[in-house]
């Protein structure tokens, strides 16, 4: 008791608050899982006021479960309720965010991405005491699609104009026509969405995963696009067989199990006068800078995903948060001689534009 008297309460207070608070968190996002993946929110969408008897009717689900989950978002403030009607509504707002697939504030991927990843908690407990990690393989069926739909409301908003127009004269190579690759392209939507906007340019995206390579020809098969293959293999196997004037790489490097081969790779690939963009987690190399919501974040995920890809292969383990220190320790190591961090204003990512 003695040794209590010297805590400083109001500080245990607010950690034990905190906790609480995270622990609310966790489990909203669970919810939001479910009102994304059963299709509540879309539902709830230009619906105006409803009530959770009219919802469940419109969804095919249990009202009991759907009243529940509809006091949660209220007490979460995703969603509005009426006290004198006692209905549910979405703003224009809320469905911007919640919603709207299109929309650059989508944040339908972030639940579907966190829900299956917590799935993994065993394995990486497992991982703690005897190291190694889950390969991408075998994270979970629903996170390569639950990563793109996290991804993809920059993609389709910024990438061609905003992210690429950022380096000067790039637009308008682009627009007259060059080779492009995208390392660690995922289930394609990046590189599409520039061979949408750059139809004289052609694009190779590479990826790993041999599942979100065959997602990536079926979404170019679907736009129709001709300027836009897709390779399987090993972000540091890019082919060689050309040089390319723009090689990009978002929020990859950092899962790469050799991200110095990789970027070796990219530097070799690049003509002399090539360009290459890489995006990170815009997030300090050091922790103790990052204690706000983002920082947490990305932390949060790196045990769970992105370090634990690496190190299932013996890999660099590099996690999630590099910054920008760290990438350019890994660009000096390759014998990049320019390395310029772009004045591109984004709340999840820093850009960097590097050259031979």
């Amino acid at each position: 008791m003695a040794a209590q008297t010297q805590l400083n309460m109001k500080k245990v207070e607010e950690l034990a608050f905190r906790v609480v608070g995270d622990m609310g968190g966790a489990f909203i996002m669970a919810l939001g899982y479910i009102g994304d993946r059963l299709g509540l929110y879309k539902a709830m969408d230009g619906a105006g006021p409803i009530t959770s008897m009219e919802l469940a009717s419109r969804t095919g689900l249990n009202e009991r479960y759907v009243r529940e989950w509809l006091r949660a978002m209220v007490a979460a403030e995703y969603i509005d309720y009426d006290v004198k009607s006692q209905k549910y509504s979405m703003s224009s707002e809320q469905a911007f965010v919640l919603s709207n697939e299109d929309s650059p504030m989508f944040v339908g991927g972030g639940f579907h991405f966190t829900a299956p990843s917590l799935l993994n908690v065993p394995k990486i407990m497992d991982a703690f005491k005897n190291g190694g990690g889950i390969p991408y393989s075998e994270i979970g069926d629903e996170i390569p699609r639950a990563i793109e739909r996290f991804f993809r409301p920059g993609y389709v908003n910024c990438l061609s104009r905003d992210w690429l127009g950022a380096v000067p004269g790039l637009v308008g190579r682009l627009e007259n026509g060059i080779s492009v690759g995208d390392v660690g392209c995922g289930r394609g939507q990046s590189t599409v969405a520039m061979a949408k906007a750059y139809p004289k340019s052609r694009f190779l995206g590479i990826d790993y995963d041999d599942r979100s390579i065959k997602a990536a020809r079926k979404l170019a098969e679907s736009t129709g696009l001709t300027n836009v293959e897709f390779v399987q293999g090993p972000a540091d196997q890019i082919p060689q067989n050309r040089k390319y004037d723009l090689i990009c790489s978002f929020d990859c490097i950092h899962d790469m199990v050799d991200p110095v081969a990789t970027l070796r790779a990219i530097y070799s690939a690049l003509t002399p006068d090539g360009v290459y963009l890489w995006s990170e987690p815009n997030c300090s190399h050091d922790a103790h800078e990052n204690r706000n919501p983002l920082g947490r974040t990305f932390h949060a995920i790196s045990p769970l995903h992105c370090m634990t890809v690496s190190l299932a292969h013996n890999g660099a383990g590099l996690g999630t948060v590099i910054g920008e220190r760290g990438a350019r320790e890994l660009a000096g190591e390759v014998g990049f001689s320019k390395f310029e961090k772009l004045p591109i204003q984004n709340p999840f990512n820093q850009f960097f534009a590097l050259g031979r």
